[in-house]
């Protein structure tokens, strides 16, 4: 194999490793997230506060949980689809992001999910 071969070889190895290393977020990771959409489609204040920390459960009231809620429940209540974006470390957290897109809306959200020491630190719906 002339050298040309070998090094194109193993710089597509490198590119391939790279490209497909984030396709899917953990599975412990996806299903906080898909609870997360389920409390907000079924306004379940606790069940959104059940896996966050300590400061962001005193970030969010009841009454700007119930908010949040009543804009967006009727955007996952009809369904969705989740498309994994891949994850930003981001001063000590990692932030994963999705495209969602609805069954009952034509605008899809970006959401992104900051993670600290095995609890939600931050959720955020764009």
């Amino acid at each position: 194999m002339n050298r040309f071969a070998f090094t194109a070889l193993i710089l597509f190895s490198v590119f391939s490793s790279l490209l497909l290393a984030d396709t899917k977020a953990e599975p412990s990771i996806e299903a906080l997230l898909h609870s997360q959409i389920g409390a907000i489609a079924s306004n379940d204040y606790q069940q959104f506060l059940e896996h966050t920390d300590s400061t962001f459960r005193k970030a969010i009231s009841a009454e700007q949980f119930e908010t949040l809620s009543r804009s967006l429940s009727s955007r996952f209540k009809g369904g969705y689809q989740s498309e994994y974006l891949g994850v930003l470390k981001q001063e000590g957290f990692k932030v994963y992001l999705w495209k969602v897109m609805s069954s009952s809306s034509e605008s899809d959200s970006l959401i992104k999910m900051a993670m600290g020491q095995n609890q939600i630190a931050g959720f955020w719906i764009e």
